[in-house]
Parts: structure tokens; sequence; C-alpha cells
């Protein structure tokens, strides 16, 4: 903990949870303390170069606040740099959620409380590791110049125990993950969520998955699945050369097609640019923008 005083008003706050932890601790065993003392070095290490004050450290993840919202963003993906790209033993692969949202709160023993702190907490919970998540309140004040960030508009969800639905957006940079599954929360413009009519298709099909970069899995149901940088996508990526309904794929009784929405730059399978619809086979690799998927049908269990 810092020897500083503890800042206070209007403050950036930053919580921090590292995913599967548990499942971790479980296979490192008593490897697991060292994994931890290198994620929390790592982290602090940022923090201190970004002006952070450390209010707590909760097991596995940090609460840290920021008097200047810029800095703020800047730190939480610094540190998903450091993570990123650090050496982990026995091919583990580290990987933590980040929220951060702008809000008044009150200094009280040492900590912070508010209705603001909670709302930071429910944003990073929705966010999936390797994922930085902020709400409107710190977009709003404008990201550090020349930074290379990229931000994307995920819509507004509805958070546990929160009265009103929150506009999330996700913040990358070059070097760290674009591709995330959606959100863990509900969607409050479900309306804008689903899908147009004629991409949906009432049949039986076992679901498919695509695979992000990153190894993480998204499933594809009969009803689909659209790509695309506007949030009103099933998934959302956050690359200047994909567009913002860029491709889609459908459902049929004998499986997966993959339609190009008449985008700027192309969909390619394996390779080859798509001029007509395609259904897809199980290992197909998909390239939207610079974002490669790779296709797999029927979900294994």
């Amino acid at each position: 903990m810092p020897t500083t005083a503890p800042p206070s008003g209007t403050l950036a706050l930053l919580f921090t949870d590292l995913e599967g932890s548990t499942q971790l601790s479980q296979r490192l065993g008593d490897r697991w303390a060292s994994v931890l003392r290198r994620h929390r070095e790592l982290s602090r290490a940022v923090w201190q170069l970004h002006d952070g004050y450390e209010v707590d450290t909760a097991g596995d993840g940090f609460f840290v606040v920021f008097a200047d919202g810029r800095r703020a963003a800047a730190a939480a993906l610094a540190a998903q740099r450091a993570l990123t790209t650090a050496a982990w033993p026995d091919g583990v692969v580290v990987r933590v959620r980040m929220g951060l949202h702008l809000g008044q709160v009150t200094n009280y023993d040492d900590s912070y409380v508010g209705y603001e702190v909670h709302r930071a907490a429910r944003i990073t919970s929705a966010a999936h590791g390797g994922q930085v998540v902020a709400s409107a309140a710190l977009i709003d004040l404008g990201l550090p110049e020349g930074s290379g960030i990229s931000v994307v508009d995920l819509g507004h969800h509805r958070l546990k125990d929160l009265v009103e639905p929150e506009h999330l957006f996700q913040l990358t940079a070059p070097g760290l993950p674009a591709a995330f599954p959606p959100l863990r929360s509900a969607r409050a413009d479900t309306a804008a969520a689903k899908l147009p009519a004629t991409y949906r298709s009432e049949v039986s099909v076992a679901p498919g998955t695509l695979q992000l970069p990153d190894g993480r899995l998204v499933a594809v149901t009969t009803y689909g699945l659209r790509i695309g940088r506007s949030p009103d996508n099933e998934l959302v990526l956050a690359d200047s050369s994909v567009s913002r309904h860029h491709c889609v794929l459908t459902a049929t009784n004998d499986g997966f097609v993959l339609t190009d929405l008449q985008s700027t730059h192309g969909t390619l399978v394996n390779g080859l640019r798509l001029d007509a619809p395609r259904m897809l086979t199980s290992g197909d690799l998909i390239r939207v923008g610079d974002t490669q998927l790779t296709f797999g049908w029927p979900l294994q269990p």
C-alpha cells in the first residue's frame, strides 16, 4: 500500500480480477504463489508509473484509483501488455479482466465508499480476461493523445444490482487482443442486438464455435452470429479494417453458412475471398480484417 495520502473527489476507479484463478491454483499447487506474486509485481509497477493509488488487493485482484482518468486508461492497457508478454511457468496463460469508471467517491477508513465504487466493480465483472471495459463517464474524458488506443462501443448493458443500464466501451491498443466474446451481462438494447430476421434461421442443428486468436471459443447457435465493428453485432472486433456489419454466420439443417455483408475489405475463408455464401466445414480459417477465427463444428462437450 502507498504511504501518500489518498486522492479524493471525482476519481477514475480501476478494478482488476484474475480470470480462472481457482483452476490455476489447483493446477499449479505450490507454484501458484509465485504466479500470483509475479502478477502483483507487474501490476504494481504499472500503477506506480501512472500515479495510481492502490486502495486494496483482494485475493487476486486490485482496486486502484487515479486522479487523472486518461492515466487510468493508459495504466490499464499497460498492465494488460505487461501481463500478456510476461513469461509464465508450465505454459500457464494469465488473463486479467479490468473495468474502469469515473465517479465521485468518499474516503472512509483508508478506502472508498459510494455507489460509483459498486458501478466500477460491476463493470469489471462483465469483462473477460485480457479485456479492458470502461464506462461512458470515463470515455467522455477523452483518451491520451498519440496513445494508439482504440475504442469499441459495446452498447448498453444491465449489470447486477445497478438501477440503470451502463453504456460500456472496450479499450484496446496495438499488441493486445481485440476480439472477445460478448460481455458477461444482459444487453439492455436487445432489440438492436438481435440479428435481422433475414439472418435468422429456425432450424435444428448442433451448435458450432468460433475460436478467437487467444484461444477463447464463441458459440454459434441456430440464431447465427454477426461479426463487425458496430456494437449491435454478436462478435464485436476492434479493428479499423472491419466494416460495421462485416459478415454473418447463419444456420441450416446441414450446418453453418458464412456470408459477407458487402464489407469494404471482404471476408476470407482459407485465404480465398468470399464472392458468394459458403458452407463452412470444421477447421476453416476465417479472416475478418486483421483477425483470424477458426470455425469448429459441431461443438465438442
